[in-house]
């Protein structure tokens, strides 16, 4: 029975962040009330504060939850630790981030986008726990394929040179106008191998210039 009642909270947990995720990305944090979330999500008003302590801590388990689309920290783990070649981690990093970057009409992506460019302190605090995780999981991948230590202060802007075209990809499921449209009709694979190709090239530049 205690694993049955287990299920049953964690099922109206995901419900309360999905139905969240759609409302703000629909309206904004500031117009989503937390009597529309529980509706939607077909749960009680209190369950919000029972499963996320209140309304700040549900807004800071959507923008996880938002993250964790693109780039789970479980399978960002088993590319580090998998036997392939330092470069072929890089190609299963970049064709994991562009499956989900070229998936269309998801809150996930929307959410995200609205706090980059509007920040608020959680996501601050997403930065300093479940973000600077992954980070130190990418930064070991991008050092194996430099040759870097992963303290070496090359890293860091490697890194963002390697991943902002894939941060790039996420505005191809906004309504903007242009070729980023047409970018994301490209096969995942293909523009995977793409963004390998000359994220290598640019890296083994950096390092040798350096």
């Amino acid at each position: 029975m205690p694993r049955a009642r287990r299920s049953d909270g964690d099922a109206t947990k995901a419900r309360i962040i999905e139905a969240a995720g759609q409302l703000i990305a629909q309206n904004g944090w500031a117009k989503t009330t937390n009597k529309a979330i529980a509706k939607n999500a077909e749960a009680d008003l209190a369950a919000i504060n029972y499963h996320f302590a209140g309304r700040d801590g549900l807004y800071r388990a959507v923008l996880t939850e938002a993250h964790a689309h693109y780039l789970n920290e479980a399978r960002l783990r088993e590319i580090a630790g998998c036997s392939a070649s330092a470069e072929d981690k890089l190609g299963l990093l970049f064709e994991t981030l562009i499956e989900k970057l070229n998936e269309k009409d998801l809150w996930h992506g929307k959410v995200f986008i609205s706090e980059m460019f509007s920040p608020s302190p959680h996501l601050q605090n997403f930065f300093e726990n479940e973000g600077a995780r992954k980070f130190q999981i990418v930064r070991r991948i991008i050092a194996e394929v430099t040759g870097l230590n992963e303290n070496d202060p090359r890293i860091i802007p490697c890194i963002f040179s390697a991943v902002a075209p894939c941060l790039m990809l996420l505005l191809t499921g906004m309504p903007v106008p242009g070729p980023m449209q047409a970018l994301g009709q490209l096969p995942a694979k293909q523009l995977a191998e793409h963004f390998k190709t000359f994220a290598l090239a640019g890296l083994k530049a950096a390092v040798a210039q350096q």
